[in-house]
C-alpha cells in the first residue's frame, strides 16, 4: 500500500550562533510508525505553499512559538512570549490551502491554536494571568517541581461523545501538557471534542481536520494516543 506523504511545518531557532530549521524527532517517529512519510517543509513564498498543498497528502501543524495576537485582532498581552511572523504565515497559509483541497490536517499544541486562528477563532494569550479557573498545577509540566518526564501525563481530559476522539479515548483519559496559551473563542464550524479538568477546550474537530492541545507524539506507547496518528494516516491514504 502506498505510504502517504505528510508535510510537517518547520520551526527555526538559533543554535551555537547559527539559525537552523528543525522539528522534534518525536513528530517524525509518530508519523512514520503510523505508516506515513514525514517531510519537513519550511518558509517560502505563496507559490511554494500552493505546490506543497498540491503534492502532499496531509498536513501536520506542529508546536512552537506564540502566535501574533494581531492575527486574532487583539493587542499583545505583557506575558506574550516569542513570536515569528514567518512561522505564522507558514502555518496559516498551509492550513488554508490544505483545507481548501479537503486534505487531512492534524494540529498539535501550537498547531491547534494556528488552526483555530486560521478559521477566525481567538486565543487566551497567557493562562497564568488570564484564566483564573486554571488548575493549581497549571498546564506547563516542563515547569512543574518535580518535573515529570517528557513521556508522562499531567492531567485528565474528558472527551465528547460522538466525536472522533471519543471513539479513540472513551469518556476520560490522561494527557500531557506544555502550553501557556489556549483556544478561547472556537472558530465557526468546529466542535470541541476534549475538555481539560479546569474547563479549557483542548481538542477541536471539523471534517478532515483534527487538532489537540497536548502532545500525543510523546505518548505514542499508549494505543489511544497512537491512534490519533493512525487515524490521520488512514484519512491521508484516501
Amino acid at each position: 500500500m502506498k505510504k502517504p506523504m505528510i508535510a510537517l511545518t518547520a520551526r527555526s531557532g538559533d543554535f551555537d550562533g547559527q539559525t537552523r530549521i528543525f522539528d522534534n524527532q518525536t513528530y517524525f517517529d509518530a508519523i512514520a510508525q503510523a505508516g506515513g512519510i514525514p517531510v519537513l517543509v519550511t518558509y517560502g513564498d505563496d507559490e511554494d505553499y500552493k505546490m506543497i498543498a498540491e503534492r502532499f497528502d496531509g498536513l501536520m501543524v506542529t508546536g512552537g512559538e506564540d502566535l501574533d495576537p494581531a492575527l486574532f485582532h487583539q493587542p499583545a498581552h505583557p506575558s506574550l512570549e516569542l513570536t515569528d511572523p514567518r512561522l505564522d504565515t507558514l502555518d496559516l497559509r498551509l492550513i488554508q490551502l490544505f483545507a481548501a483541497k479537503g486534505k487531512p490536517i492534524l494540529g498539535i499544541c501550537r498547531g491547534i491554536q494556528s488552526i483555530n486562528v486560521a478559521f477566525g477563532g481567538t486565543l487566551i494569550q497567557d493562562l497564568n494571568t488570564q484564566y483564573p479557573a486554571m488548575r493549581a498545577a497549571g498546564h506547563q509540566q516542563h515547569k512543574a517541581v518535580p518535573k515529570p518526564a517528557m513521556d508522562a501525563t499531567f492531567h485528565d481530559n474528558t472527551f465528547v461523545e460522538g466525536t472522533k476522539l471519543y471513539a479513540m479515548f472513551g469518556p476520560r483519559h490522561a494527557v500531557n501538557s506544555y502550553h501557556h496559551q489556549n483556544i478561547d473563542q472556537v472558530a465557526d464550524g468546529f466542535v470541541v471534542s476534549s475538555w481539560s479538568e479546569d474547563g479549557l477546550a483542548e481538542a477541536i474537530e471539523k471534517d478532515q481536520i483534527l487538532a489537540v492541545q497536548w502532545h500525543p507524539e510523546r505518548l505514542s506507547a499508549d494505543p489511544c494516543h497512537r491512534s490519533i496518528f493512525e487515524s490521520f494516516i488512514q484519512e491521508c491514504r484516501k
